[in-house]
């Protein structure tokens, strides 16, 4: 599980005994993404490397969509990364997995 290996290498705290595994990887997510590691929380939480998935790429894009809004939603930033990429992908807006890597690499994201 990535959420294994990526929270000894960042000194996030290991699984609890008492801890499922998806809590522990919504922990380990919620706690990259607060230090600006934004795709190695969305691979961590969908447990795929953001090079085999759409899925994390979708979360990474609605973290991207919210820094370029300004948007600062409370709660939970995988959540609401993941919810902001579904509006953000619609086809009616353009915006592809692709591109917002792109904008990542040109506005200094990670």
């Amino acid at each position: 599980m990535l959420a294994t290996e990526y929270a000894e290498y960042y000194r996030v705290e290991a699984q609890n005994d008492n801890e499922d595994d998806y809590t522990f990887r919504n922990r380990v997510a919620n706690a990259l993404r607060g230090m600006g590691r934004i795709i190695e929380a969305h691979e961590v939480f969908q447990d795929e490397r953001y090079e085999q998935s759409d899925t994390v790429m979708g979360g990474v894009t609605g973290a991207i969509a919210q820094a370029l809004q300004g948007t600062n939603y409370s709660g939970d930033a995988i959540g609401n990364d993941v919810a902001s990429g579904i509006v953000a992908q619609d086809d009616r807006l353009g915006l592809t997995p692709d591109m917002a890597l792109m904008m990542m690499e040109l506005f200094g994201g990670r």
